[in-house]
């Protein structure tokens, strides 16, 4: 019995050593909750931004003139989908979409407005409508017929087939009933925006209105900037002083009245989709023969007029679609960007004109190389380019007057039909929709190709291809090599934007001509010191 007390108290005794032990250093501790000094995050550190709002608009995204006020609708106000830098959809309400012929439908995810409400099919409805029938949406939406949904699901019904229909998805989704009604149109700055369920929320009103981070977006939203200042503008203030005086930190300059002034402050490169080309009017008999309008386009040295007539503010294309396009990217042609004035001249020669009339200029036996190029006055790049392709087109003989007119009367001999050639400039759809230059009532009027023996037109092929590419019947690659021989228009190049930002900014700024805050999450400026 004393033994086995003895061989007890000895176990007893290592166990309390083993316990003793169990409090030394060299015991491995619980895990901890919070992280080692070294893998410490750093809280992010509100970073202070201010934009201008213009003092005489709204924030109602259907009624906003200004681009200024555009510009920031998109931080309130989020769409079924956005365009990214290479013109692609990317899916913000929607969850996801089935197109079939004329029939687009989309799946909504779980979000919310930021009056806590869900947004439902009735909202995208009631939205739609209120875009159809806006100045800055009705023309992207006008292959939209109708729209029904039910749940969480949305059918929209378009009125011809289109492959690339889900880009034109882009307009604000507002709550249903929340658009302001019965406005004074001359007091749009008195108009309240409806609800949204954007990147950031409106506190308080114009002009003493902030833009605060909304935590609840459905992209997930965590910005280094939770807080931005508005500061009010007029249509007379000079942006780029303003942001120089440091007025605001960002501004987007779209570049459309054909002039830029070199500011000192950040500056990035914004491709748009706005495309200047060279029409020509079937009537004109040299442009009715295809070889001649081949010639025109092969003369065009579009890499020098990127350079000189638009300094450097576009990208050349020698097609019809974006070069920024990311579907562009493996598509080749024959024409190049560049001046190709040996092939246009053999192309001229097979085509008649072999001689150099008394003025000086080629001919054929019946027709000289003599036509009238009408532009508009009011913007200097496309003056400037329109010099340079008169000189291009020199180098051959070929004789170009040019007819500078104002914005009214420039834009009343066009609709008219009164030119012979003009350089023209249009904003194509997000889903790259050339229809308006490939019908008898569009832009560059390119149904017609030669008359023919009974006195009726002929349609050029190109626009029967491009009905078959909208359709999917044909590929884009055949499209373009189509378009490349048969020319019934002359691209030229597409306008690039800029956004201009303070040097108080320590990352890349960049957006997109769609939305100029794309990216705005990672953007971050210098911290104030408090």
């Amino acid at each position: 019995m004393k033994r086995t007390k003895r061989i007890i108290a000895l176990l007893l005794a290592l166990c309390l050593c083993a316990g003793l032990c169990a409090c030394s250093d060299d015991v491995q501790e619980p895990e901890q909750d919070t992280p080692s000094k070294d893998e410490t995050v750093e809280p992010k550190l509100t970073c202070p931004l201010s934009l201008p709002v213009a003092h005489s608009d709204t924030l109602d995204p259907f009624k906003a003139e200004s681009a200024v006020n555009r510009s920031l609708i998109t931080l309130l106000f989020d769409p079924l989908v956005t365009v990214d830098a290479d013109f692609q959809p990317q899916l913000i309400l929607a969850d996801s979409y089935s197109l079939d012929g004329k029939t687009l439908s989309v799946t909504l995810k779980k979000a919310y407005f930021t009056d806590s409400s869900a947004i439902t099919a009735a909202d995208v409805e009631y939205s739609f409508e209120k875009a159809k029938k806006s100045n800055y949406y009705s023309a992207r939406l006008s292959n939209f017929s109708s729209v029904n949904g039910s749940g969480n699901t949305v059918v929209f019904t378009l009125k011809s087939a289109d492959i690339l229909a889900l880009s034109c998805l882009d307009f604000p989704i507002v709550k249903d009933g929340t658009v302001q009604t019965g406005h004074d149109s001359t007091k749009l700055y008195e108009i309240a925006p409806p609800v949204g369920s954007g990147r950031y929320v409106l506190k308080g009103t114009l002009p003493n209105a902030t833009l605060v981070a909304n935590t609840k977006n459905v992209r997930g939203f965590d910005p280094y900037i939770t807080e931005i200042s508005l500061f009010e503008v007029t249509d007379s203030d000079g942006m780029a002083y303003g942001l120089q005086i440091g007025n605001y930190d960002c501004w987007y300059n779209d570049l459309s009245s054909g002039e830029y002034t070199r500011v000192n402050a950040g500056l990035s490169v914004v491709p748009t989709n706005n495309f200047v080309y060279l029409a020509f009017n079937p009537d004109k008999t040299i442009f009715q023969q295809r070889e001649v309008r081949k010639a025109v386009s092969m003369l065009i040295d579009r890499e020098s007029i990127v350079s000189l007539g638009f300094q450097g503010h576009a990208a050349a294309s020698v097609l019809p679609f974006n070069p920024a396009w990311s579907n562009m990217k493996n598509i080749a042609v024959n024409t190049l960007a560049t001046a190709q004035t040996q092939a246009a001249l053999d192309l001229l020669e097979g085509a008649g004109y072999t001689n150099i009339n008394g003025y000086g200029y080629r001919a054929s036996r019946t027709k000289s190389l003599n036509c009238t190029l009408t532009v508009c006055a009011d913007n200097p790049f496309k003056v400037a380019a329109a010099k340079q392709i008169k000189e291009q087109l020199a180098a051959v003989n070929f004789n170009v007057r040019i007819l500078e007119l104002g914005y009214k009367d420039y834009a009343q001999q066009i609709a008219n039909g009164e030119f012979e050639m003009y350089l023209g400039e249009i904003k194509i759809p997000a889903n790259m929709d050339l229809s308006q230059l490939f019908s008898h009532s569009g832009a560059a009027n390119a149904v017609m190709e030669a008359e023919a023996e009974d006195g009726y037109w002929e349609i050029n092929p190109s626009v029967d291809a491009y009905s078959k590419f909208v359709s999917g019947s044909m590929s884009l690659t055949d499209f373009c090599l189509l378009f490349d021989k048969e020319t019934p228009f002359v691209p030229v190049c597409y306008r690039n934007a800029v956004q201009v930002y303070s040097r108080d900014f320590t990352t890349e700024i960049s957006g997109t001509c769609y939305d100029n805050f794309y990216g705005i999450d990672k953007w971050q400026t210098k911290v104030e010191e408090k």
